[in-house]
């Protein structure tokens, strides 16, 4: 993908950095391009890196590590690495110092990652631990500000796990889909979900605090190639400002399509299941409680084919304000055109495809 500064660069060299898509990337929570693979020597530095790791030479692994980091600095896995070397040598304070510095960079999926690496373990039951969680606070604090005037979208972190075009059977789903944003006064990219790339499609909610995603896990095809379903559906809250996550709300059996439209309730879920159907919202007990018909038009619409085309335009309002809308990609998929007034048009996704509720699945 083309950054949009780039973009911008190439048509409007005279324009101020400071305005709406600037030329360059200006200060703000997010990184300028989450799309575009790591530095190959930064790659290859890192693997030098882990090789020495496993052989438990600590300081030589810093080393590789330290210069992976120099050589793309927004290749974050090293740093991580680094916080790990630290921690078998039980040096806690430092290993904090590098986590710390991690979260502040990228709260997802970093976040997740500290929680979850198995060699941070030792990490968990210091008092350094508190610490650490005080700065993942701040950091999701940090992370969901001004996502109120920012664009919301689904986009692939890389090239899918194709389903066969024909024939019956169990397919397990990878699109390598998260939720991202985009910051049109800071032309800077937040990663907002981490759920190992299963988002399948996603909807704001009309108070802009809030958005629903939806996850899948496997696609079944009968006898007929029409005859398709999703199966390990879930249904996800996401909190902006705080970044907090309600429990996943399960759907039973298969699933042949979602209608999401905003309630008086909150959001409604239209259902079409094997098991599951009609009209919910997500109760106290993150359970879908039955509800009466949306008023307003479906926001998305997701299929056992993948997510319809967005049903418009999307205008992200505030200080910078930008339209939104979808185009065609390179294989069949879908790119984002954002714009702005005396702006040149630029594009999200244009490598692996990105949709403003979702995405056709490969």
């Amino acid at each position: 993908m083309i950054p949009l500064w780039g973009v911008l660069l190439l048509l409007d060299p005279g324009a101020a950095g400071t305005a709406c898509l600037p030329l360059a990337p200006q200060p703000g929570p997010g990184i300028p391009d989450p799309f575009r693979p790591p530095d190959p020597k930064a790659t290859e530095l890192n693997a030098a890196g882990k090789t020495l790791y496993r052989q438990e030479k600590w300081e030589a692994a810093r080393a590789q590590y330290r210069a992976a980091e120099v050589a793309d600095a927004n290749f974050l896995a090293p740093r991580l690495n680094v916080a790990c070397s630290l921690v078998r040598q039980e040096r806690f304070a430092e290993a904090t110092a590098e986590v710390r510095a991690l979260l502040d960079r990228a709260y997802v999926p970093w976040g997740r990652e500290v929680l979850e690496a198995a060699d941070l373990g030792a990490l968990k039951v210091q008092p350094q631990m508190v610490e650490i969680r005080r700065a993942m606070a701040a950091a999701a604090a940090s992370w969901g500000a001004g996502l109120d005037e920012s664009l919301i979208f689904v986009a692939r972190q890389r090239s899918p796990l194709h389903v066969p075009p024909t024939g019956a059977g169990e397919f397990i789903l990878n699109p390598h889909q998260e939720v991202y944003a985009f910051t049109p006064a800071t032309g800077r990219f937040r990663q907002l979900t981490a759920e190992d790339g299963h988002v399948l499609a996603v909807a704001r909610a009309p108070d802009r605090r809030r958005i629903v995603y939806v996850t899948g896990e496997k696609l079944l095809r009968g006898a007929k190639s029409e005859d398709l379903t999703l199966e390990g559906v879930a249904l996800h809250e996401l909190t902006l400002a705080t970044m907090t996550t309600g429990p996943a709300v399960p759907i039973v059996g298969g699933v042949r399509r979602i209608e999401i439209a905003a309630g008086p309730r909150g959001m409604v879920f239209r259902i079409d299941g094997d098991r599951a159907g009609g009209r919910f919202v997500i109760g106290a007990a993150s359970t879908l409680v039955p509800a009466g018909p949306a008023k307003a038009p479906a926001m998305a619409v997701l299929t056992a084919e993948g997510a319809l085309p967005a049903p418009g335009a999307v205008a992200i309002p505030g200080a910078c304000p930008v339209l939104a809308r979808e185009t065609k990609a390179g294989e069949g998929a879908r790119a984002i055109v954002v714009s702005a007034r005396a702006r040149a048009p630029c594009l999200i996704g244009e490598t692996w495809g990105a949709g403003l509720v979702g995405l056709p699945l490969p």
